[in-house]
């Protein structure tokens, strides 16, 4: 087609897969946009091409941007640089060697992007996100030098409360000790990288390889919200759209920075104004006999989480609503290993869907879920009602206090789904119309 043009989408993340994926079920039809989704290597490709094989009427392009580095798996992350202390004869020899390892890898992604570009000739980049410097900066710096519009889509932005609670992410050290000389140095570089967290400093990524980023010219001035290196960002939260503009200053915010509907929100709508019919699909395909939709829409597991624990959990969450309700679906994380989570289905009455959440939420009575779920904004929306439990309460096993506590609030919900509430929904910016509208 000769007017055809073509979007590409990068995605670091099973979240940003998914909401990619989303987005390109929106597009069905039209023809005239191609769409191309470039996945990370820990990205799980063959369950990505799968979801994407079970889109009517739709087809996505699904590429795998480093195949090498995706048959090193676990070996490959191992082997990423972390800061430890030597002696300073061994960390010379170290600093030596992880340059030459890290500027061959940022030169290979530049290569391989620019490979990628040229031969898609997108009209678009969409991001998942533009502060964290993984691949997604060897796009943004081709599309900075060769004009090509990129926008960061709502799919999930990290508050950065969220950022500095989770141990696992950033170079961590305690109050009142020695900064290690690498960390000194990009803390002069630039004064926003590393932020005060309770009894800690917490830096944004790994001082050594923000340098090395740095100097190759990858910067992102303020990396604990998005913004710096996308020409437009789009978030669904009013609480992130406001924590950017302080962030960011309004100057660097006016006019690059747009409040819509995330880009699962067009198929939340439809799946909500045809909530008897999504219904009955699920009580067919699921054999459900109860007059109630209960879901439990369960978190990804942090990664240095029991996993014993988080399981023993979920076991206990299952358990305690199939004591008031017949029957319940369980919608996993995208990130979530089913096979592992299969024992739920174990208990009567339990069954783990196919359909992601988006797919199916329109059709709860009521959903349970961690507190500090982004899915919190879709529950308020829909006017769902919900029981709740803390997110990080599942770091450790839950005592026979925290089950009773969860009982009464499942007790207490029984009476509240009898309640029909069918509020008219509010609308905002439609993403993929903004999209369309700048392509």
């Amino acid at each position: 087609m000769k007017d055809k043009k073509t979007i590409l989408m990068i995605a670091n993340s099973e979240t940003a897969s998914n909401g990619f994926l989303s987005f390109a079920e929106r597009l069905k039809g039209r023809e005239e946009i191609g769409l191309v989704l470039i996945c990370h290597p820990r990205v799980r490709i063959d369950v990505v091409k799968e979801k994407s094989r079970k889109l009517d009427d739709v087809h996505v392009e699904i590429l795998d941007f480093d195949e090498e580095e995706r048959r090193a798996g676990d070996k490959r992350v191992k082997q990423e640089y972390h800061y430890v202390k030597d002696r300073l004869y061994v960390s010379i020899i170290k600093a030596v060697y992880n340059t030459i390892k890290t500027t061959a890898h940022n030169f290979r992604g530049l290569k391989r992007a620019k490979f990628i570009m040229r031969q898609n000739k997108p009209n678009m980049i969409l991001l998942y996100d533009d502060n964290r410097l993984e691949f997604e900066k060897y796009f943004v710096y081709y599309a900075k030098k060769w004009g090509i519009q990129t926008i960061v889509a709502p799919i999930c932005m990290a508050d950065i409360e969220g950022i500095l609670i989770n141990p696992s992410n950033g170079f961590r050290i305690k109050k009142g000790d020695k900064l290690p000389i690498t960390a000194r140095i990009i803390k002069y570089i630039n004064p926003q990288i590393d932020r005060e967290y309770r009894d800690e400093i917490v830096f944004f990524g790994q001082p050594f390889l923000n340098i090395i980023d740095y100097l190759m010219g990858f910067r992102v001035p303020n990396p604990w919200v998005q913004g710096s290196l996308a020409d437009i960002v789009c978030t669904a939260y009013q609480e992130q759209y406001d924590e950017t503009v302080r962030e960011l200053g309004r100057e660097n915010t006016e006019g690059r920075l747009f409040l819509t509907e995330s880009v699962e929100d067009g198929i939340i709508i439809g799946g909500y104004q045809n909530r008897k019919s999504l219904k009955n699909e699920l009580y067919g395909k699921y054999s459900l006999c109860g007059k109630t939709t209960v879901i439990i829409a369960f978190s990804e597991r942090v990664q240095k989480w029991s996993k014993e624990n988080d399981l023993s959990n979920k076991g206990i969450i299952v358990r305690s609503v199939l004591e008031y309700y017949d029957e319940v679906l369980v919608s996993l994380h995208p990130k979530s290993d089913v096979e592992e989570n299969r024992f739920l289905e174990d208990y009567d009455g339990c069954h783990i869907v196919d359909e992601p959440l988006r797919n199916i939420i329109g059709a709860a009575d009521l959903i349970i879920y961690a507190d500090m779920s982004s899915i919190a904004r879709w529950v308020e929306w829909l006017q769902i009602h919900k029981v709740t439990y803390l997110s990080y309460s599942m770091q450790e096993k839950w005592t026979d206090d925290m089950i009773r506590e969860f009982k009464k609030e499942l007790a207490d919900s029984v009476e509240m789904v009898k309640e029909e509430k069918r509020p008219e929904l509010k609308r905002g910016i439609d993403f993929v119309e903004f999209v369309l509208e700048r392509l």
